[in-house]
């Protein structure tokens, strides 16, 4: 026999229910604007039913208990995850290099009339005119200024290059501790996860906005337990990263290329310092050519050449101009031209323009691709206010109409009770 008090259990668990999914509604409508916040819902289901007598005979009937709570669970779409993952990752390997490429465009600095390529003309410029005048002081006095003029400008790029290849190891030292400190607070979170149970949903968006900062410095792979924690692992070769509470951190890697394994921005600093290096070998073979053009000894003096350098072992940070040499009459002649010099620096610098508008290019891609994978997700995960509105009046009908239930099962027992007896 169905208990006197059955109605008054089956009201309060729809009360139950529909205050729950009042307040969640709430929830999501108050973290509408919080970064990071994944929509949550309320999953409920018929809680068991009575069995009972019916005309039937042996079998029995089964009359309803109402409604209980399964869980509240945040709505996610791990694909749309990982693929977001995966283009954040990518994006920040091609704006580390697009940040690099356009800080090269400056220290090299062309076309301008301040560049290397003006002080190159200079300095032809004013040989052809030692030429026209071979026995001028103040046209030899020109052609060692406008060599001065060269190296100042030559040097200069050489050291901007050096503070570059410097910044973008002090960067990617910097990124490694930054990706080691998601890993730690990662392992934190999967600690505090397991130990709370797997509907910490708050705790679980933490984590996942951790795993998105770290998806941008480096490429990894993601796999979530049944007990609720992250186990997460480099792309290129599935080094572990964190393991529940078990973390691997990572080292910065000083050979040349070495961090690209890592994938993100980390590689592509690594990729950038690779091209920094080769610019600057570049560029100083173009200044030894030139030099070399323009005649070049191991040590300065009346009759010795122009530039005082070693050819042997070119460093253009040592670079002179030799004061002292006179006459200078005209250009030399030597296996090197001048013109081939040049020529060479106008395809560094073609080369630089075309690599660092690929990379702008790159990056305007790969951020349409990135905003267009998160408009999918977050038109999943986001909050709506409109469809949380219509919950919030879906509910509200829900919890008033279990309370009417209530209300008239109290008035049915009371008619039993109190009634009955007169």
């Amino acid at each position: 026999m169905v208990s006197t008090f059955h109605g008054l259990e089956l009201g309060k668990r729809g009360l139950s229910v529909g205050q729950a999914s009042l307040s969640t509604t709430g929830q999501n409508i108050a973290n509408v604007n919080t970064k990071g916040y994944s929509r949550q819902q309320v999953n409920s289901s018929a809680s068991p039913s009575l069995s009972v007598w019916t005309a039937q005979g042996a079998n029995t009937g089964q009359l309803g208990t109402g409604v209980t709570i399964d869980s509240i669970t945040r709505v996610r779409d791990r694909f749309l995850d990982q693929q977001f993952r995966d283009h954040s990752e990518t994006l920040g390997q091609w704006q580390a290099k697009q940040t690099t490429l356009d800080r090269l465009e400056t220290i090299v600095n062309e076309p301008s009339d301040s560049g290397l390529s003006s002080a190159m003309d200079s300095l032809n410029s004013a040989w052809q005119d030692l030429a026209n005048e071979p026995d001028s002081l103040s046209a030899q006095a020109i052609v060692k200024e406008r060599a001065q003029g060269f190296i100042d400008v030559a040097q200069t790029m050489n050291k901007s290059m050096d503070s570059l290849k410097n910044e973008l190891t002090l960067q990617s030292q910097d990124t490694v501790a930054e990706a080691n400190g998601y890993l730690k607070q990662i392992a934190e979170l999967n600690k505090s996860i397991v130990r709370n149970g797997s509907q910490s949903n708050d705790l679980k968006d933490k984590r996942d906005a951790l795993v998105e900062e770290l998806s941008t410095l480096m490429s990894i792979k993601v796999d979530e337990k049944s007990n609720g924690s992250y186990s997460i692992s480099l792309t290129s070769n599935n080094q572990s990263l964190v393991s529940g509470e078990i973390v691997s951190e990572i080292d910065y890697k000083t050979g040349a290329g070495e961090n690209e394994i890592y994938g993100g921005k980390l590689a592509g600093l690594s990729e950038s310092m690779d091209a920094a290096t080769s610019y600057q070998t570049n560029l100083t073979k173009v200044v030894s050519d030139f030099v070399e053009a323009n005649g070049m000894s191991t040590t300065g003096g009346k009759d010795q050449a122009l530039f005082v350098g070693n050819a042997t072992d070119f460093k253009l940070s040592e670079l002179k101009v030799n004061y002292e040499a006179s006459p200078l009459t005209q250009q030399p002649a030597t296996g090197k031209t001048a013109v081939a010099a040049q020529s060479d620096f106008r395809k560094l610098v073609s080369q630089l323009g075309a690599q660092s508008q690929a990379a702008v290019n790159a990056v305007s891609n790969h951020s349409t691709t990135l905003q267009a994978t998160e408009n999918r997700r977050q038109s999943v995960t986001g909050v709506s206010l409109d469809e949380e509105m219509a919950n919030l009046v879906k509910y509200q009908h829900s919890y008033n109409a279990a309370a009417r239930l209530v209300s008239m099962t109290d008035q049915m027992l009371d008619t039993i009770i109190n009634r009955m007896a007169n």
